[in-house]
């Protein structure tokens, strides 16, 4: 039997191998797993083919090579038709000044190697307008429509996203129309919130943790922590405005060298953002060329509390005593699953997941109407824009952030991670005119990494309502067991 296309999953209740062309994941004997582990690791081997695995194969499984034989994603051909008539947002940057110097911060002036740096610069009047008309223009196709105001600060410009969200509110008329604002929360005042209420603007304010931990990173121009005054701001917020509070959020960026006990604290001891939307990410330093590191206590705790989330979202610990952040990526994770079974095998004509359309999900406009695929990626790259207010899209720019996979194809075709791929442009890009293909590569083992984990929790799901069903039948909240 030549060396299948496949990957291996062994679990505490039986032995897989997950088909990759198939995308489908298939239970075996013990023996057959250890035949398929035997050819995966290269050993020679006269022994015959077992008759399971034989079988499989005559069904269509344990094909040698990927279906795949040309790199390119569908969307390509309905590039223009998207971005034409199908916008759903626009993400306005109304200001590249900050009252806030966070020591992590992509823009910082000390550690900033491929981002712009934080300046005076700010969106004018006209080009705001131009920016709104434009929505209008390219959301035929889209019922809903989304305005978003980032900075910097954009709370520095508040007079001016006054005047933006009523300008919007008198042009757009048949659709829903939005809007969200992302804030350190230091700027907000009573009449900001009443008028965020008013016209029910989407609130995220950004927090990284406790006081000891909050304070390390995000600071004040002049070195003050800031966290004090942004849960003032918060509880502010919830005296005032009690039901506009239960919709706000909390961006929590989380540096892995901390103790994650430290980080969570303000989730679980009954500070005022325990009931909110926490939406949490590790510290971004792609920019700054540097290898994200966990510490032990880090690492450690976080998995514990996943493991307490997993038990919860069965009904098995109280969820009030799971850490928020945790809880969130395993319902993230349940969700997925739902999805899994609907995601299909690999075509003759196919790309790896990771892009999205440039400029459809959450087209970002700067200060002077440059467009970027959304607010995350360098402004000072070549080749992150993706056109501008006066010229419009530059479609085969977009087409080319698409299909990034065309920059690795040989070994795009040849992976396992085909369909769980989580590497987009920015991922490609080196601050040039053209995106890297050595660049790209760089990230296919954290890529692995991460699907790995997917497809492990995937089985996991899967098995517990079998091999564990005494212990994961649901409460019912009279008492009843479902």
């Amino acid at each position: 039997m030549s060396i299948p296309f496949v990957i291996l999953f062994r679990t505490p209740n039986g032995y897989y191998f997950f088909d990759v062309n198939k995308n489908e994941f298939v239970n075996v004997q013990k023996s057959s797993f250890q035949y398929l582990e035997r050819l995966l690791n290269g050993e020679k081997s006269t022994e015959p083919i077992p008759e399971e695995l034989a079988k499989l194969q005559g069904c269509g499984y344990l094909a040698t090579k990927s279906s795949v034989e040309e790199i390119r994603h569908p969307y390509s051909k309905f590039i223009s038709t998207f971005l034409d008539r199908k916008l759903p947002k626009i993400t306005l940057q109304l200001t590249q000044n900050c009252n806030f110097r966070c020591k992590y911060c992509v823009y910082s002036e000390e550690h900033n190697m491929k981002q712009r740096t934080h300046s005076n610069k700010r969106m004018s009047w006209e080009t705001a307008k131009k920016a709104v008309d434009f929505l209008l223009a390219h959301s035929a196709d889209s019922p809903d429509v989304n305005i978003g105001f980032y900075g910097g600060e954009p709370l520095l410009e508040f007079p001016f996203i006054q005047q933006i969200v009523e300008y919007s509110e008198r042009v757009f008329s048949g659709k829903k129309l939005t809007f969200n604002i992302t804030t350190n929360g230091s700027l907000l005042t009573d009449e900001i919130i009443r008028y965020f209420e008013k016209h029910d603007v989407s609130l995220m304010i950004s927090l990284d943790g406790p006081k000891e931990i909050n304070d390390k990173n995000r600071v004040f121009a002049d070195g003050r922590g800031t966290f004090e005054t942004v849960m003032d701001h918060i509880a502010r917020v919830r005296e005032i405005a009690p039901k506009y509070a239960e919709k706000l959020q909390i961006s929590m960026v989380m540096d892995p060298l901390d103790d994650f006990d430290c980080i969570n604290a303000i989730c679980l001891e009954g500070h005022d953002i325990n009931q909110l939307n926490i939406m949490a990410s590790i510290v971004d330093q792609e920019y700054d060329g540097k290898e994200t590191e966990f510490s032990e206590a880090y690492t450690y705790k976080f998995e514990y509390q996943r493991f307490l989330s997993i038990l919860s979202a069965l009904n098995r610990f109280p969820k009030s005593k799971v850490s928020p952040i945790v809880y969130h990526t395993i319902a993230s994770t349940i969700a997925d699953n739902v999805k899994f079974d609907a995601v299909r095998g690999l075509r003759k004509i196919d790309a790896p997941s990771g892009p999205c359309v440039p400029g459809q999900m959450r087209l970002f406009i700067d200060t002077s109407g440059r467009f970027f695929p959304c607010e995350r990626v360098s402004e000072k790259s070549p080749a992150m824009c993706i056109g501008r207010l006066d010229k419009g899209f530059d479609f085969e720019q977009t087409d080319h952030l698409l299909n990034i996979a065309k920059l690795t194809e040989k070994t795009c075709k040849n992976c396992w991670c085909f369909r769980y791929c989580t590497i987009c442009a920015k991922k490609c890009d080196v601050g040039a005119s053209e995106l890297s293909g050595d660049a790209k590569l760089s990230f296919c083992q954290e890529s692995k990494d991460m699907a790995y984990s997917k497809l492990r929790q995937y089985l996991l799901f899967r098995e517990l309502p079998f091999f564990y069903a005494d212990q994961t039948r649901l409460v019912r909240k009279e008492g009843t067991v479902a």
